[in-house]
Protein backbone atom coordinates (compact mmCIF):
# COMPACT_ATOMS: atom_id res chain seq x y z
CA UNK A 1 0.00 0.00 0.00
CA UNK A 2 1.57 3.33 -0.98
CA UNK A 3 2.22 5.93 1.69
CA UNK A 4 -0.64 8.36 2.05
CA UNK A 5 -1.08 11.63 3.85
CA UNK A 6 -4.07 11.41 6.25
CA UNK A 7 -4.83 15.07 5.50
CA UNK A 8 -5.62 14.22 1.87
CA UNK A 9 -8.46 12.00 3.05
CA UNK A 10 -10.30 14.83 4.78
CA UNK A 11 -12.94 15.57 2.18
CA UNK A 12 -15.83 17.97 2.20
CA UNK A 13 -19.33 16.59 2.05
CA UNK A 14 -21.02 16.59 -1.33
CA UNK A 15 -23.59 19.30 -1.93
CA UNK A 16 -27.12 17.82 -1.65
CA UNK A 17 -29.26 17.78 -4.73
CA UNK A 18 -31.79 20.68 -4.77
CA UNK A 19 -34.78 18.32 -4.57
CA UNK A 20 -33.54 16.88 -1.26
CA UNK A 21 -32.28 20.09 0.37
CA UNK A 22 -35.43 20.40 2.53
CA UNK A 23 -34.33 17.41 4.65
CA UNK A 24 -31.47 18.32 6.98
CA UNK A 25 -29.02 15.65 8.11
CA UNK A 26 -27.82 15.69 11.74
CA UNK A 27 -24.73 13.62 12.49
CA UNK A 28 -23.03 13.29 15.85
CA UNK A 29 -20.07 11.16 16.85
CA UNK A 30 -20.18 9.01 19.95
CA UNK A 31 -19.95 10.77 23.31
CA UNK A 32 -16.28 10.66 24.42
CA UNK A 33 -17.14 10.64 28.17
CA UNK A 34 -17.68 6.85 28.57
CA UNK A 35 -14.34 6.13 26.89
CA UNK A 36 -12.19 8.68 28.77
CA UNK A 37 -11.74 6.56 31.95
CA UNK A 38 -10.46 3.65 29.86
CA UNK A 39 -7.38 5.40 28.44
CA UNK A 40 -5.42 5.58 31.75
CA UNK A 41 -5.86 1.83 32.41
CA UNK A 42 -2.87 -0.48 32.01
CA UNK A 43 -2.89 -2.69 28.91
CA UNK A 44 -3.48 -5.81 31.05
CA UNK A 45 -6.60 -4.23 32.59
CA UNK A 46 -7.84 -3.26 29.13
CA UNK A 47 -7.30 -6.81 27.84
CA UNK A 48 -9.46 -8.17 30.67
CA UNK A 49 -12.26 -6.00 29.28
CA UNK A 50 -11.66 -7.05 25.68
CA UNK A 51 -10.09 -3.70 24.78
CA UNK A 52 -6.84 -3.15 22.87
CA UNK A 53 -4.68 -0.04 22.94
CA UNK A 54 -3.49 0.94 19.46
CA UNK A 55 -0.79 3.42 18.50
CA UNK A 56 -1.51 4.64 14.98
CA UNK A 57 1.34 3.68 12.62
CA UNK A 58 2.98 5.92 10.05
CA UNK A 59 0.91 6.39 6.89
CA UNK A 60 -2.41 5.10 8.31
CA UNK A 61 -4.41 6.23 5.26
CA UNK A 62 -8.10 5.66 5.91
CA UNK A 63 -7.47 3.06 8.59
CA UNK A 64 -8.43 3.58 12.26
CA UNK A 65 -11.52 5.81 11.77
CA UNK A 66 -12.52 7.34 15.11
CA UNK A 67 -16.20 7.00 16.04
CA UNK A 68 -16.06 10.02 18.34
CA UNK A 69 -14.46 12.65 16.08
CA UNK A 70 -15.58 10.83 12.90
CA UNK A 71 -12.19 11.70 11.48
CA UNK A 72 -8.87 9.98 10.94
CA UNK A 73 -6.09 9.97 13.53
CA UNK A 74 -2.55 11.16 12.98
CA UNK A 75 0.42 8.78 13.10
CA UNK A 76 1.47 8.18 16.72
CA UNK A 77 -1.97 8.91 18.22
CA UNK A 78 -3.28 6.60 20.91
CA UNK A 79 -6.60 4.88 20.25
CA UNK A 80 -8.65 2.16 21.84
CA UNK A 81 -10.23 -0.69 19.90
CA UNK A 82 -13.26 -1.96 21.79
CA UNK A 83 -16.70 -3.44 21.44
CA UNK A 84 -19.61 -0.98 21.41
CA UNK A 85 -23.36 -1.64 21.36
CA UNK A 86 -24.82 1.00 19.03
CA UNK A 87 -28.35 -0.38 18.63
CA UNK A 88 -29.73 -1.44 21.99
CA UNK A 89 -33.50 -1.70 22.03
CA UNK A 90 -34.75 -4.73 24.01
CA UNK A 91 -37.70 -5.38 21.69
CA UNK A 92 -35.69 -5.28 18.46
CA UNK A 93 -34.14 -8.31 16.83
CA UNK A 94 -31.68 -5.87 15.19
CA UNK A 95 -29.73 -5.10 18.39
CA UNK A 96 -26.16 -4.69 17.26
CA UNK A 97 -22.67 -4.23 18.58
CA UNK A 98 -19.19 -4.49 17.22
CA UNK A 99 -15.64 -3.16 17.23
CA UNK A 100 -14.90 0.56 17.05
CA UNK A 101 -11.84 2.78 17.34
CA UNK A 102 -11.90 5.84 19.59
CA UNK A 103 -9.25 8.54 19.98
CA UNK A 104 -8.11 10.03 23.27
CA UNK A 105 -9.25 13.55 24.14
CA UNK A 106 -11.18 14.51 21.01
CA UNK A 107 -14.58 16.20 20.91
CA UNK A 108 -17.54 14.48 19.31
CA UNK A 109 -18.30 15.40 15.71
CA UNK A 110 -21.57 17.33 15.71
CA UNK A 111 -22.86 18.87 12.50
CA UNK A 112 -25.91 19.41 10.35
CA UNK A 113 -25.66 18.90 6.59
CA UNK A 114 -21.96 18.11 6.77
CA UNK A 115 -20.94 14.49 6.30
CA UNK A 116 -17.88 13.50 8.34
CA UNK A 117 -14.65 12.52 6.59
CA UNK A 118 -14.82 8.85 7.63
CA UNK A 119 -18.02 8.08 5.71
CA UNK A 120 -17.26 9.77 2.39
CA UNK A 121 -14.01 7.93 1.59
CA UNK A 122 -15.30 4.46 0.83
CA UNK A 123 -18.47 2.52 0.00
CA UNK A 124 -20.63 2.14 3.11
CA UNK A 125 -23.51 -0.08 4.21
CA UNK A 126 -26.44 2.17 5.07
CA UNK A 127 -29.42 0.91 7.10
CA UNK A 128 -32.64 2.76 7.99
CA UNK A 129 -34.69 1.97 11.10
CA UNK A 130 -38.16 2.90 12.32
CA UNK A 131 -39.07 4.00 15.89
CA UNK A 132 -39.32 0.35 17.03
CA UNK A 133 -35.72 -0.19 15.79
CA UNK A 134 -36.87 -2.43 12.97
CA UNK A 135 -34.81 -2.20 9.80
CA UNK A 136 -36.90 -0.86 6.92
CA UNK A 137 -34.25 -0.06 4.29
CA UNK A 138 -30.69 -1.21 3.55
CA UNK A 139 -28.32 -0.31 0.74
CA UNK A 140 -24.66 -0.13 -0.23
CA UNK A 141 -23.78 3.50 -0.89
CA UNK A 142 -20.79 4.24 -3.08
CA UNK A 143 -18.59 7.26 -2.37
CA UNK A 144 -20.69 10.41 -2.67
CA UNK A 145 -24.06 8.62 -2.50
CA UNK A 146 -24.82 8.72 1.23
CA UNK A 147 -26.06 12.32 1.25
CA UNK A 148 -28.82 11.83 -1.32
CA UNK A 149 -29.74 8.37 -0.03
CA UNK A 150 -30.07 9.59 3.57
CA UNK A 151 -32.22 12.54 2.51
CA UNK A 152 -34.44 10.28 0.39
CA UNK A 153 -34.98 7.85 3.24
CA UNK A 154 -35.52 10.54 5.87
CA UNK A 155 -38.28 12.04 3.69
CA UNK A 156 -40.24 8.90 4.61
CA UNK A 157 -42.10 9.54 7.89
CA UNK A 158 -41.65 5.94 9.06
CA UNK A 159 -37.86 6.20 9.20
CA UNK A 160 -36.44 7.36 12.54
CA UNK A 161 -32.71 7.19 11.83
CA UNK A 162 -30.03 5.76 9.58
CA UNK A 163 -26.96 3.85 10.73
CA UNK A 164 -23.81 3.85 8.61
CA UNK A 165 -21.49 0.81 8.70
CA UNK A 166 -18.34 -0.19 6.88
CA UNK A 167 -19.21 -2.26 3.86
CA UNK A 168 -16.49 -4.87 4.23
CA UNK A 169 -16.36 -5.51 7.96
CA UNK A 170 -19.78 -4.22 8.99
CA UNK A 171 -18.43 -1.97 11.76
CA UNK A 172 -20.67 0.85 12.98
CA UNK A 173 -19.52 4.35 11.98
CA UNK A 174 -22.28 6.81 12.88
CA UNK A 175 -25.99 7.58 13.01
CA UNK A 176 -27.81 10.09 10.78
CA UNK A 177 -31.06 11.72 11.92
CA UNK A 178 -33.26 14.59 10.80
CA UNK A 179 -31.57 17.88 11.65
Amino acid sequence: MPATDPQQHRAQAPVPSPRRAAIRLAIRGLDPAPFAPLFPLEDAALLLRGIRRVIVPEDPGIMFPCRVSLDYPEAGEEMLLLNHRHLDHPASPYRAEGPIFVRRGVPAFDAVDQLPPVIVQRPMAVRAYDEAMMMVEAEIAEKGEIDDLAREWLEQPGIAHIDVHSMRRGCFFCRIQRG
